[in-house]
């Protein structure tokens, strides 16, 4: 039975429902979090503000139409759209008054919530049209219902969820935006060429003379497809194939470093430090059977 503070006022339909959660030590410490989430249906326009507000918003409309405000922007929405916003910035959204609209949504907050919105924010407009919003949405129906209970299965399944719709919101962004780029052919013939010559020495203007490709560009689009510059992804590969030969080879720290593309072992063993927080002879003692 609903007590008088779970009822909604009365320009909402009966059908609308809000669950708030408090989450456990474990779940604010390690894992994605839901702080509310609900579905509403209005009888006529309504405006909710908020500002300085710890949490992410994620709204998915699924009938009816209104707007978004957020950093400054107006962003027209109606059936089918979404939005996705960091909410300690101020922001309202406002259902229209002759098409009130129907929502679903997640408030959250916790463990790399800022990352994933950050990253999201590099490829997107907070509000946009997803192809997968039946997904979304079914997702969002299953955390709406898990979190009718409080405990701790109800928090590790919610963190799940919430991983899963950051996931599929980022491979739609990237995957449609690497689709509408005609860049990104380029760029995967660039990715294809370091994946085979990434143990040879060669600089980024040899790159960019042989793609036909200025440095700056070649840089600046290829972090944005690959998430790292030119640079960092050849040393990635090195630093794994050093640590093939590291656990399944007897090559001295030297030749391990010269085997590996990097022709200078003390810029290697500093390398190596940087993307596993050890030394390359620490690595292979832990990792050597």
């Amino acid at each position: 039975m609903r007590s008088s503070y779970d009822q909604l006022p009365d320009i909402y339909y009966e059908s609308s429902r809000r669950i708030i959660q408090t989450p456990g030590e474990l779940a604010r410490r390690a894992f994605y979090y839901v702080q509310e989430t609900g579905y509403l249906k209005l009888k006529k326009s309504h405006r909710a503000s908020r500002k300085n507000l710890p949490s992410y918003l994620l709204v998915l409309v699924l009938s009816g139409s209104g707007i978004l405000m957020s950093d400054g922007e107006k962003y027209p929405l109606q059936s089918g759209n979404c939005f996705f916003i960091d909410c300690t910035h101020p922001y309202y959204h406002e259902s229209s008054a002759d098409n009130p609209w129907e929502l679903l949504w997640v408030h959250f907050y916790g463990s790399a919530s800022a990352e994933y919105y950050s990253c999201f924010r590099e490829h997107s407009l907070p509000a946009f049209t997803p192809n997968c919003f039946n997904e979304l949405k079914m997702r969002l129906e299953e955390l709406f219902l898990l979190n009718e209970a409080s405990d701790l299965r109800a928090e590790i399944e919610s963190s799940r969820l919430i991983v899963e719709i950051l996931s599929l919101l980022l491979l739609e962004i990237t995957e449609k935006e690497a689709d509408e780029e005609p860049g990104q052919i380029k760029q995967r013939e660039i990715r294809a060429w370091l994946d085979e010559h990434y143990l040879e020495k060669f600089s980024l203007e040899e790159l960019s003379e042989r793609f036909f490709i200025s440095k700056y560009h070649l840089s600046r689009q290829f972090k944005r497809y690959c998430g790292s510059s030119p640079n960092r992804y050849v040393i990635g590969k090195r630093i794994t194939h050093a640590k093939k030969l590291l656990r399944f080879s007897d090559y001295s720290l030297e030749e391990v470093a010269r085997e590996s593309g990097f022709y200078d072992a003390s810029y290697f063993n500093k390398q190596f430090r940087k993307a596993e927080g050890i030394s390359p002879a620490d690595y292979r003692r832990k990792w050597m059977n």
